[in-house]
């Protein structure tokens, strides 16, 4: 577009370029000549986000070819309401617009007064599932809001995290913007956020931090429990049931000690999640997640009982994992571990489930020759699942020579653990293949290599801000 034109200079530029009149140009939109023409004459321009799709379909030009246009003299010369600002943002969230969404933003944040109207904005986009609109708009908030103890701040900080939980190389940064403000969240919001840190932590094997989050998010738990006339109001609405998060938390700091070899430690908190029917007015809902724990309970249990060596339990182990399929990654996961450890080979056990081996083994088929990717899991969590999976069975086929085969599944550990920003994946994956390098075909050295270059240009895009791929 031509310096310094308008909408109103497009619009008469567009109807003198085509020979036809205001009148023909508006019945053929669908708007009242009279309405076009004092729109066209107005100043500011008064024209709605509706009237100028309407006018820029009519001028056969792309959806949001004169957003720019608009926000200069609708937004940048006037001091724009909220009626006409929401409906703006809302179009350009769905258009992806959110180089103009930022630029009506970068005007509004200079005024304080409007963080309320603006923190509205995201949660309405964010409930609409535009969530990278939605982020955007929450940082502005953070941006603008002047009260650092403010529960609007904390929920922007909240909202954050919960948009990029599932991005590998941003929810670390993200989830340390929010750790200082997470107690200051209304109590529904605490206990997702307990639990999304606890998970986080989880993948990034700091049980440390996992045995304190746990403890907070069953000690939040608890504290609502026993103000009862709290967890009955209605206002009161977490995304879960409150006996989930209160086994949750029992769950992880269970999974803390079992990771860190304490397992009499372990077995304690399995006990305490292995029966939460004592909670009182459990709805079928409720009840439904103290069975679910308890299944959970059993399965932890043996696991520990396996991986103490008690080879015993295997059979029952391998009865569960028939029962539970949903189990069957962390139970396999168990059983090579095991036999790693106790220098044993378990092939009768793995063939049961050769099928579904082979196929985690397709879901998470790397690309060659640069082609496409596809992974059957995309949360951080379950990616983590899998990535110790493929490398207690790249140990495990080492083991018994199979060293191509061994590389295949180290080359998949090291895509998960990249792709969940893992430092000790990533450092065991690497050391692995690098001792097993001389019997790498072509392909997997090719493929090697490119997630290394990844790993690197990762790193190196990221050092301008001080910021390292191994801080997480």
């Amino acid at each position: 577009m031509k310096q310094n034109t308008t909408v109103r200079s497009e619009i008469e530029e567009y109807i003198r370029q085509s020979g036809v009149d205001l009148q023909s140009f508006s019945n053929s939109i669908g708007l009242d000549p009279p309405m076009l023409s004092a729109m066209l004459h107005s100043n500011p321009l008064t024209m709605s986000i509706e009237q100028l799709d309407l006018i820029t379909a009519g001028m056969g030009l792309s959806e949001g070819k004169l957003f720019e246009l608009y926000i200069v003299e609708c937004f940048e010369t006037t001091n724009p309401d909220w009626e006409r600002i929401r409906p703006f943002l809302n179009r350009c969230a769905e258009l992806n617009r959110h180089d103009s969404i930022r630029k009506v933003l970068s005007g509004l944040v200079k005024d304080s007064n409007q963080t309320t109207e603006i923190f509205d904005a995201a949660e309405f986009l964010l409930e609409r599932g535009l969530q990278e609109a939605a982020a955007i708009i929450y940082q502005s908030v953070i941006e603008t809001e002047e009260l650092n103890h403010s529960e609007r701040l904390a929920i922007s900080y909240y909202r954050l995290f919960q948009i990029y939980r599932q991005d590998g190389h941003k929810s670390f940064m993200i989830a340390m913007q929010f750790i200082p403000y997470r107690h200051r969240l209304p109590d529904a919001y605490a206990l997702d956020g307990l639990l999304m840190l606890t998970q986080l932590f989880a993948v990034k094997q700091k049980w440390d931090e996992v045995e304190n989050y746990s403890v907070e998010l069953s000690q939040l738990a608890e504290n609502i429990y026993l103000k009862q006339q709290q967890w009955e109001d209605p206002e009161f609405n977490p995304s879960r049931p409150l006996v989930y998060y209160y086994a949750q938390g029992y769950l992880f700091k269970a999974g803390s000690y079992e990771h860190r070899g304490m397992f009499e430690e372990s077995k304690k908190w399995i006990a305490k999640y292995a029966d939460m029917s004592w909670l009182e007015r459990l709805d079928e809902i409720g009840i439904s997640e103290v069975e679910r724990f308890k299944m959970y309970a059993k399965a932890n249990l043996l696991s520990i009982e396996i991986k103490e060596g008690d080879l015993t339990r295997v059979s029952e182990y391998l009865d569960f994992l028939k029962q539970y399929p949903d189990e069957l990654v962390d139970g396999l996961t168990t059983l090579l571990d095991t036999s790693n450890r106790n220098n044993v080979f378990i092939d009768e056990y793995l063939d049961v489930f050769a099928d579904k081996i082979a196929q985690y083994k397709i879901n998470h088929k790397e690309g060659w020759n640069n082609q496409t990717v596809t992974y059957y899991y995309k949360e951080p969590f379950y990616s983590y699942r899998f990535h110790l999976f493929f490398r207690k069975y790249a140990l495990y086929c080492f083991r018994k020579n199979l060293l191509r085969e061994g590389l295949e599944n180290v080359l998949k550990s090291f895509r998960l653990s990249f792709n969940i920003n893992s430092k000790d994946g990533m450092v065991n994956s690497m050391a692995l293949f690098e001792m097993h390098r001389p019997h790498a075909t072509e392909a997997q050295q090719s493929v090697y290599s490119g997630i290394c270059k990844e790993v690197w240009e990762y790193e190196e895009n990221l050092r301008p801000f001080g910021d390292s791929i191994y801080d997480g």
